[in-house]
């Protein structure tokens, strides 16, 4: 690696950028506050703690799982009107939320405008990340551009549950719904009348069989989202084998540190991977930082105490945003002119399916064969993702 010679400010000095990057944030950091206040205020409406974690499941999957076809609809029809309605349905959908919550309103219809928040959750950061492409050359300066934004999102969701924790020391969890709903409207419409957004059209009319073939047929994109997929289990599994492993070492304590530990890993990581010229394609990187991640994870069922434990965490966040960051460039060449938006969410949505298997998967394994075997089983399991990425990789 040799230094680059390009700087952050470079990126955020080029026209457009900031307040593009600025408002997409303001948008987004509603995303880091929703979870904590919906939880307590379902909590409260219901007086039931799985009907609250019911209803942010709802939430979740509803977010995840339908993201896909709302990118579909932005590159179909154009970024404004799309997210437009989206950034309205979605503010809306959380102030009813908090007003049915203040008011005890019944459980069935607050699981039912969870699900329907998470369905309409505008895609904001995968927008941005589009935009990058747009507002700065291909290269090194898209490279820095993604590079920190993949590290701003890290700190938001390191800062966010932490202020949502201390608001609600002082308002009701109802109320406190109404910050994120008030967040995604003024940050989404201020995104949405940007230029960059603005200029981000549908091609309806331009139907080409490129257009039509679904993503996910393609060899060359499926490469593409299997380190993200492998990145999402890693941080998935640590959820649930670090609070374990970590039993008589701290326990929770032990386990939140070490947790956010990752977390800030990976965001120095982030930072180091947009300062240095790192050799190699986009689809080599991806194996070898996914590799790194994965490596280094895996030893935690080697160290002992808290200490080394926390220590090898933190390492291994290191791999994690420069592998999506990799992805994010790769996918924009693989998405094409008219697939950018499905291609980035694409990455986001395989980081997500990935963190949902790897901890459902981890809490099996641990229950049933123990922690060591468990983290061996599914470092087995990437490995053959890799693998079959490295594979597809070469053939297209």
């Amino acid at each position: 690696m040799s230094t680059r010679t390009v700087r952050l400010r470079d990126a955020l000095a080029t026209p457009h950028v900031l307040p593009t990057f600025s408002a997409a944030l303001i948008g987004r950091a509603a995303y880091a506050l929703v979870l904590l206040p919906l939880l307590y205020a379902v909590s409260d409406a219901t007086g039931s703690i799985a009907q609250a974690g019911l209803a942010v499941a709802l939430y979740g999957a509803g977010a995840s799982l339908l993201a896909p076809a709302r990118a579909w609809l932005i590159d179909q029809h154009g970024a404004r009107p799309v997210l437009g309605v989206l950034v309205l349905l979605f503010g809306g959908a959380v102030a009813v939320l908090a007003i049915t919550s203040l008011a005890d309103g019944p459980s069935a219809l607050l699981m039912v405008l969870s699900v329907a928040a998470g369905a309409v959750a505008p895609p904001i950061g995968p927008t941005m990340r589009v935009a990058w492409g747009a507002l700065v050359p291909k290269g090194d300066l898209l490279r820095k551009g993604l590079s920190f934004d993949a590290v701003v999102e890290e700190l938001l969701y390191l800062v966010g549950p932490a202020a949502a924790g201390l608001a609600l020391v002082v308002i009701v969890p109802g109320l406190a719904l109404f910050v994120p709903a008030a967040l995604v409207v003024v940050g989404g419409l201020l995104f949405v009348a940007t230029p960059t957004v603005g200029a981000m059209g549908g091609r309806l009319r331009d139907e080409t069989a490129e257009r039509r073939r679904s993503l996910l047929a393609e060899p060359r994109f499926v490469a593409v989202l299997l380190p993200a997929l492998v990145a999402g289990s890693v941080s998935g599994s640590l959820s649930v084998a670090l609070p374990v492993i970590l039993t008589d070492h701290g326990g929770a304590a032990a386990a939140g540190v070490a947790l956010g530990l990752f977390a800030g890993g990976s965001a120095v990581g982030g930072l180091v991977y947009g300062a240095v010229k790192v050799p190699g394609s986009p689809a080599r990187q991806l194996i070898a930082l996914a590799l790194g991640l994965l490596t280094l994870s895996s030893l935690i069922v080697v160290v002992t105490g808290a200490v080394a434990v926390s220590v090898v965490v933190a390492a291994a966040g290191v791999f994690f945003s420069p592998v999506m960051v990799v992805a994010y460039i790769a996918a924009h060449a693989a998405g094409g002119e008219h697939r950018q938006n499905a291609a980035t969410t694409w990455v986001n949505t395989s980081h997500n399916v990935g963190g949902s298997i790897g901890s459902a998967l981890a809490g099996v394994l641990i229950a049933t064969a123990g922690t060591p075997l468990a983290v061996a089983v599914m470092a087995t399991v990437a490995l053959l993702l890799l693998a079959v990425s490295g594979v597809l990789t070469r053939r297209h």
